[in-house]
């Protein structure tokens, strides 16, 4: 086989293998194009906007508000570092969207991270009911969800069924149906419907980074194709201008074939 026909065949490979990738390069496009147009329409349907920046609360307040309902500075210090909190004020996404609507899934991301989240977790500390759990343990001064409250509704009703039970005065038995009606409402109120709205807007989110992951890749692939195409016009160049060409570089051993040929 002569080096030229060597030459002809893989740089028709490559020209083969170079519109390959670059189909499934402006298929990627294609999807990486989709995920941000819809991201953006569906958002923008919501009409969210971010508060502006002189709006944004402060650190001391939201201070303040911790140590209101979890008593003490030490308790608040925790929770924070636990929870990895910070205020809006201090929130640098926050900031660097203050006053914009939402429209991007980075954005989705920051308001269901550094927003949402965290005024769940504000509202989600349960104080004054003086309850106690089935296990002995204290309804207040704890952070809830959603799942995790449920056992604090069943205190606050079984007080409710005690008082109503032992005949006490109605002044109190109202007391106690108004916190378990309180605590009813900050779990479907308020943990549900901040952790739904939290978990679509992450989701959407993450669709976003999808899309992006999307047009890296067709990136990689579209300068793949043009490098292999580059050189397999290298080859064709090579196979009919080189005076190497014709050069033989794989022989048949004929002689061994009339040998067989003879047995």
């Amino acid at each position: 086989m002569k080096r030229r026909t060597l030459d002809i065949a893989f740089s028709i490979g490559g020209v083969v293998f170079s519109l390959l990738l670059l189909v499934v390069g402006l298929i990627l496009v294609n999807q990486k194009n989709f995920a941000t147009t819809y991201v953006h329409d569906q958002l923008q349907e919501q009409a969210i906007s971010f508060k502006p920046a002189k709006a944004l609360v402060s650190d001391a307040d939201f201070q303040a508000t911790l140590l209101k309902s979890l008593g003490s500075q030490a308790a608040v210090d925790k929770f924070v570092a636990d929870k990895h909190l910070t205020s809006e004020a201090a929130s640098p996404c926050l900031n660097k969207y203050a006053g914009q609507q939402m429209l991007t899934g980075k954005q989705a991301e920051c308001y269901a991270q550094d927003f949402i989240r965290l005024h769940a977790l504000e509202s989600s500390i349960v104080t004054g009911t003086g309850l106690k759990n089935a296990d002995g343990t204290a309804v207040d001064g704890v952070s809830y969800t959603y799942a995790t409250i449920s056992p604090a509704i069943t205190a606050a009703n079984a007080a409710v069924k005690a008082a109503t039970d032992a005949g006490q005065p109605q002044a109190n038995i109202d007391k106690l149906q108004k916190q378990a009606t309180s605590l009813q409402s900050l779990r479907v109120d308020t943990l549900l419907r901040a952790q739904t709205l939290r978990g679509l807007l992450l989701t959407t989110y993450g669709f976003s980074v999808f899309g992006d992951r999307a047009g890296q890749a067709a990136w990689v692939l579209m300068i793949g194709a043009i490098l292999i195409f580059l050189l397999s016009i290298a080859g064709f160049v090579h196979a009919f201008a080189s005076k190497k060409a014709d050069t033989v570089i794989l022989v048949a051993d004929h002689h061994d074939h009339k040998e067989m040929a003879s047995v």
